[in-house]
């Protein structure tokens, strides 16, 4: 006769007797569900610092590149510079040698786009982000003029490969920063961005590539206010002067090299100013790579934040004020508004 299996009653549980862990289906649920939470939440947080850790190595990485050709620049200059103080006390200028030295030097300045990965602009401003722009202004499009008067549509073209016409509606006593965001969303397309410089004049910046064709091609039809109405006319860009200009170094006579050196010792000046923003910038990233290190992104930012507000907030000596400075430069009211218009 077979043997008789085990009676189980309401209080028996099915899971003990075959050696299970028998925790109810229903509270295991939440448990799994915060585990997984857990691990997706830390996941997320590895791939937020590894994301900022990427991105701040490659600023590093253009900082350094950024830095030895600035450090190239400079001692070419040192050199010619040198070249130039001897050749004031001889009676006679070689001026052969110095057409050569000031050759090689308008070769490197002219490279410099390539050389530094578009890092550092014409102005000798560093960019972080790799994206040298070509500032400038055209003539007839100021910001006071275009938002206020009579409302308008201006029409643009820029001849930019795959895009068309783009409108922007001015005047009717529209707002800096609308007109700002309407300009940026209209010209985009052709990698066109707009903002307003401390003044408050309404400045353009491109790639640098992307100016001498935009130059040829740049037009615009108004409404019969501002800009005539019917064909498009071509408008006149004015490109803000660059740092730095060998092609204007004359070294033909003791007046002309005495004039060179002046502006060669200027152009040292300058290229010293871009170092050290240079190498601030990558003292910052390497500062946030630690602190990224050590903690997760949200810290990290609270950080940033209370540290910031922790050295604002100290007394009005100068030495507190000097330490946030270089963070503030350039932030003027046509600043914020040009940063506001990105939105």
């Amino acid at each position: 006769m077979a043997a008789a299996l085990p009676r189980l009653d309401s209080s028996h549980k099915l899971g003990s007797s075959l050696g299970i862990n028998s925790r109810p289906v229903a509270a295991s649920v939440p448990a799994v569900s915060s585990e997984l939470a857990a691990v997706r939440e830390q996941k997320g947080e590895r791939l937020g610092v590894w994301r900022y850790s990427t991105q701040l190595n490659e600023q590093l990485t253009a900082g350094q590149r950024a830095l030895d050709y600035v450090d190239q620049l400079s001692g070419q200059l040192i050199d010619l510079k040198l070249k130039l103080s001897q050749e004031l006390g001889q009676r006679r200028v070689d001026s052969a040698d110095l057409s050569a030295k000031v050759a090689d030097f308008s070769a490197l300045w002219t490279a410099r786009s390539q050389r530094t990965g578009g890092s550092v602009d014409g102005r000798l401003k560093f960019h972080l982000s790799q994206d040298a722009k070509e500032v400038f202004r055209v003539r007839g499009l100021e910001l006071e003029s275009l938002s206020s008067g009579q409302a308008e549509m201006l029409t643009f073209y820029t001849g930019a490969r795959g895009t068309g016409p783009a409108s922007v509606a001015v005047g009717g006593e529209i707002s800096s920063e609308n007109l700002l965001r309407q300009f940026n969303r209209a010209l985009a397309p052709s990698g066109i961005r707009t903002e307003a410089d401390q003044g408050g004049a309404l400045t353009f910046s491109v790639a640098e590539d992307a100016l001498a064709p935009l130059q040829n091609k740049l037009a615009i039809r108004g409404g019969g206010i501002r800009f005539p109405a019917g064909q498009a006319n071509r408008l006149k860009i004015e490109s803000e002067a660059v740092a730095i200009s060998p092609t204007s170094w004359g070294v033909d006579d003791h007046a002309s090299v005495r004039q060179s050196l002046q502006k060669v010792v200027m152009a040292l000046e300058q290229l010293e100013q871009t170092r050290a923003a240079i190498s601030s910038a990558m003292g910052e990233a390497k500062l946030a790579i630690e602190q990224l290190s050590t903690m997760n992104e949200s810290q990290w930012a609270q950080s940033f934040v209370g540290d910031f507000n922790g050295r604002f907030n100290q007394s009005s000596d100068y030495r507190f004020f000097s330490d946030i400075a270089p963070a503030l430069m350039g932030m003027s009211r046509y600043r914020v508004l040009s940063l506001l218009a990105l939105r």
